[in-house]
């Protein structure tokens, strides 16, 4: 697992690389369809109101790897800015083979500080929230997500990138609740490909 996490930060670093290299592709109303696939790792589950639970990462969590795909929409307010919306599905195991789905519905924003024609790098903020479901129980959270994405446009319209960052949702009851101690949030840090028309 470390090394698959130290890979991602190497290819987002000489992803970067561009940056110096800047200038400006897209322009106020062009748009981006973006369709996502990929898998997702376990990466932290917090048990802020429960101190004998803490933080557990990674392996400690008890969820394996498990799978993700969206579709996103998204108008350019300006020519670095690009704000729409994504719907998403993503499943994991937990290791008493229990599926536990999540169907987040976000509102998504992009910044796109390195834009060439050929290369972007892309940097997003996902807020909404999602439908969960694990063994018998239903729940809505609130979720949020950060991703990076380096694409390469092999036309003026396709490109191909590859996505990583944080996904998060959040299990939150009062202290009121007899499941006060059981407030959690839960991270996943999915790895997709993404596909993306833009016009």
């Amino acid at each position: 697992m470390k090394r698959i996490v130290l890979t991602l930060l190497l290819v987002l670093v000489l992803a970067a690389v561009p940056v110096f290299a800047r200038s400006t592709y897209y322009f106020t109303g062009d748009t981006l369809f973006c369709i996502r696939a990929g898998v997702t790792f376990p990466s932290f589950f917090s048990f802020y109101n429960n101190p004998e639970k803490g933080t557990v990462t990674f392996e400690d969590t008890h969820m394996t790897l498990g799978g993700t795909a969206s579709i996103a929409y998204q108008g350019f307010v300006n020519e670095q800015l690009a704000i729409g919306g994504q719907l998403e599905y993503a499943f994991n195991y937990s290791r008493a083979d229990i599926i536990m789905t999540t169907v987040p519905i976000t509102a998504k924003l992009t910044w796109i500080p390195v834009q060439t024609g050929t290369f972007d790098l892309a940097m997003s903020v996902n807020l909404g929230g999602a439908f969960i479901r694990y063994n018998n129980g239903k729940y809505f959270a609130p979720y949020a997500a950060v991703t990076i994405t380096p694409s390469f446009f092999v036309s003026d319209n396709w490109g191909l990138g590859i996505e990583t960052g944080l996904m998060a949702t959040a299990e939150i009851y009062l202290k009121n609740s007899n499941k006060y101690d059981q407030s959690a949030i839960a991270g996943l840090m999915p790895i997709t490909l993404v596909l993306t028309y833009r016009h």
